[in-house]
Formats: structure tokens, sequence, C-alpha cells
């Protein structure tokens, strides 16, 4: 699954966007980043992510993934 993260200097995430598996027809495209300081990264991480509901655990497995992945 992609998914586009935001972190800020020290790593810590900042915001997430799931892309859709299969973007429909007429779906927007979205384009996303960072303030001052921040950095975006486009991960491909476990299809798992999705079922994933708080938001803080999210954050806290993407930003374990992005630093494995760095």
């Amino acid at each position: 699954m992609k998914i586009t993260v935001i972190a800020d200097k020290a790593g810590k995430v900042i915001s997430t966007y799931m892309h859709p598996e299969r973007p429909g027809k007429n779906d927007p495209t979205l384009h996303i980043s960072g303030g001052p300081g921040h950095t975006t990264h486009e991960l491909d991480v476990p299809a798992e992510y999705e079922k994933i509901e708080s938001a803080d655990e999210l954050h806290r497995r993407v930003g374990e993934h992005l630093k494995k992945s760095g």
C-alpha cells in the first residue's frame, strides 16, 4: 500500500495520506507537502496499516517504518 508521509526535522510523523488502491476515473489527484523544515516521503507499507483506526497508532507505526527505510 502506498502512503505519503510528512515528518518534521526530528522524524516525527505530522500527517499521512493513504493512496487509493484503484483510483476512480474522476477521482481528484492530490499533492501534499509539509511546511518549512518538514520532509515528504512516499512509502510502501503493509496493507494491514489500512485497518489501523487510531491516528496516533498509525503515526507511530509509520514513523517506525520510516526509520527502517531511511
